[in-house]
């Protein structure tokens, strides 16, 4: 199956999951507002606009990248998580209006005050930067990296929505905890062509660290051609593994691609192919944490992954805890590695 024809189905199962979540919340907005019929067809209308939005501003901004895309493409993410809380209002409010045959005004309000307050804040919560400090103890590690302090970043999703300022923020709060090494797990990039790439990542020229600043690849820098994003990366200094080990300072670092990672065969001939010495303590930065008995059979010390955002908006945690099981967020044991 073509990437086309891939992207294709995805889009058009995407567009009719939106579109009939739209018109469940219709239903449900339209019979809390029964004093107010002449706002249904603009109701109508607006939600009908809104359930494409998304798709149409994703698109757009693949192409183009101007006042007008961005503030499209904002809106429309903006609303994609304002309309998930008063599309779960809107259910709350039809079953208890099916079991109970009936809802007083005032309580059915207050479901969509709370949609909306709640959104806000998750806005608002999302904007802020938070470092998680994790101590981990690896086999075998030699003496001069017991002091050492390596900092993770990942799913920057740089692009229409997050520009060279959310960058630059990033950069500034990395370099105030003085690390000796950077790791950036995939997802830099927001995945479309039409922004400006070295300009977005231009603020990472002035990330200095003393072993080196290293990359690899997520599922959104390969929407497309990814020798883009990477030769953007490479530009301001930063080294990008590709299926790759190097050593430094006797720490075995292994970086893969996430588009062949993402293949378990493949995944498995990559690492089998890598001169990986056991004897030695080994990270691996990879995008997605899937697989994790490969890495763990070839004696992998460490794995460091992102994808996952923690599901990003409560209580989809719990789904993606179905896919990645307690390795969603957080420092956890797979047999003998560290994830």
């Amino acid at each position: 199956m073509s990437r086309l024809l891939r992207l294709t189905i995805f889009l058009s199962i995407i567009s009719t999951l939106l579109f009939v979540a739209n018109a469940v919340v219709l239903e449900a907005v339209l019979g809390v507002l029964q004093p107010l019929p002449r706002l249904t067809p603009v109701l109508s209308v607006g939600l009908g606009i809104f359930s494409a939005s998304f798709i149409a501003a994703t698109i757009l901004g693949n192409y183009y990248h101007n006042w007008f895309t961005r503030g499209y493409y904002t809106l429309s993410a903006l609303w994609v998580g304002f309309f998930f809380y008063i599309f779960v209002a809107s259910l709350i409010y039809g079953l208890i209006v099916f079991f109970a045959g009936m809802l007083i005004p005032k309580f059915s309000a207050v479901l969509f005050v709370l949609a909306v307050l709640v959104s806000i804040y998750g806005v608002l919560n999302a904007r802020r930067l938070r470092v998680v400090s994790v101590s981990v103890a690896l086999p075998s590690l030699p003496p001069s990296w017991r002091t050492k302090k390596a900092v993770w970043v990942s799913d920057l999703h740089l692009g229409q929505l997050h520009g060279p300022q959310f960058a630059s923020q990033v950069v500034k709060r990395i370099q105030t905890l003085s690390p000796d090494i950077v790791f950036i797990g995939g997802d830099l990039f927001d995945g479309t062509g039409a922004p400006d790439i070295d300009e977005l990542v231009a603020p990472f020229k002035n990330l200095s660290t003393p072993l080196g600043t290293y990359f690899v690849t997520g599922n959104h820098e390969e929407f497309g051609d990814n020798q883009k994003f990477i030769s953007a990366v490479k530009a301001v200094g930063i080294l990008v593994l590709q299926d790759e080990l190097v050593e430094v300072e006797g720490l075995q670092l292994v970086g893969v691609d996430y588009q062949h990672a993402s293949d378990r065969k493949k995944f498995t001939d990559i690492l089998s192919t890598l001169p990986l010495d056991p004897r030695k303590p080994s990270i691996l930065l990879k995008h997605e944490p899937k697989d994790l008995d490969v890495p763990e059979a070839r004696g992998i010390s460490l794995q460091i992954s992102g994808h996952t955002h923690r599901a990003q908006m409560w209580p989809l945690e719990g789904m993606a805890r179905l896919v990645y099981g307690r390795f969603t967020y957080g420092l956890h044991a797979f047999k003998k590695m560290h994830v």
